[in-house]
């Protein structure tokens, strides 16, 4: 169960890539217990004691894995849960001691992609992790994209964009190698919902409208001006090849 100090044998089962991970649970002990671990391995780890501090991070920053208590002390995690899938697009697994079975349907139901019941072993917790962890799509293919003055590292997803570089989300990532890969051309809506979403485009969708909004904040000089990723009206969007 979860003790008071770390096995560094215990980290070592992780996987070797340097991960970025937000821990959400407003218990201190728990937090350093696994902040530890994860430093442990090398990990670049965040905490959070509420659900408003956690929507800073997932808002501002790009994530691998979420670890949520389901108790916060100003929301039902399973809320915060349904926010991290809508815009951070990583795996979240929820540490709870809401141990019944519906608990745990519920939480799954919502797109955990595991539920652990505490007390836990940090051994059972690391095995959780690492299947959570090699079983995204985004984590077995590493490709570099270079144009001009991007380059795009998808196994990373780190972005160097004119000097600067920015830690994007897998669906931020899979939208700007989609523009990357066909510059000059005009991407539909509907094309970029597939690719990049995963899913059938709808004439209300506008997932693809706020990913290219925060990819605007990030790389334009005026995001309300761009210069990179330009709106093509009633068509889509173009990865301008004459800027690069």
């Amino acid at each position: 169960m979860i003790g008071s100090s770390l096995q560094t044998p215990i980290a070592a089962t992780l996987p070797t890539l340097r991960c970025r991970v937000l821990i959400v649970d407003d218990d201190p002990v728990v937090r350093v217990l696994l902040r530890d671990l994860l430093n442990a391995a090398d990990y670049h780890v965040a905490e959070a004691d509420s659900a408003k501090a956690a929507e800073r991070y997932i808002y501002d920053e790009s994530w691998d894995l979420v670890l949520l208590d389901r108790r916060l002390p100003d929301s039902d995690g399973l809320l915060l849960l349904q926010m991290v899938k809508a815009h951070c697009d990583c795996p979240v697994i929820v540490l709870t001691v809401l141990d019944e079975e519906h608990d745990r349907l519920l939480g799954l139901g919502l797109g955990a992609a595991d539920y652990v019941c505490k007390p836990f072993s940090l051994v059972e917790l690391c095995t959780r992790i690492r299947r959570v962890l090699k079983s995204r799509p985004d984590a077995v293919q590493a490709t570099t994209i270079h144009r001009g003055l991007f380059r795009l590292c998808t196994l990373t997803r780190r972005l160097i964009a004119c000097d600067k570089t920015h830690h994007l989300t897998p669906a931020e990532t899979r939208l700007i190698a989609l523009f990357m890969s066909h510059p000059g051309a005009v991407l539909g809506r509907e094309e970029l919902t597939r690719q990049v979403c995963r899913r059938a485009w709808s004439y209300n969708d506008r997932s693809v409208d706020v990913l290219v909004a925060r990819l605007r904040r990030r790389i334009e000089i005026n995001p309300r001006r761009p210069e990179w990723i330009v709106t093509v009206h009633g068509e889509g969007y173009v990865f301008d090849q004459s800027m690069v």
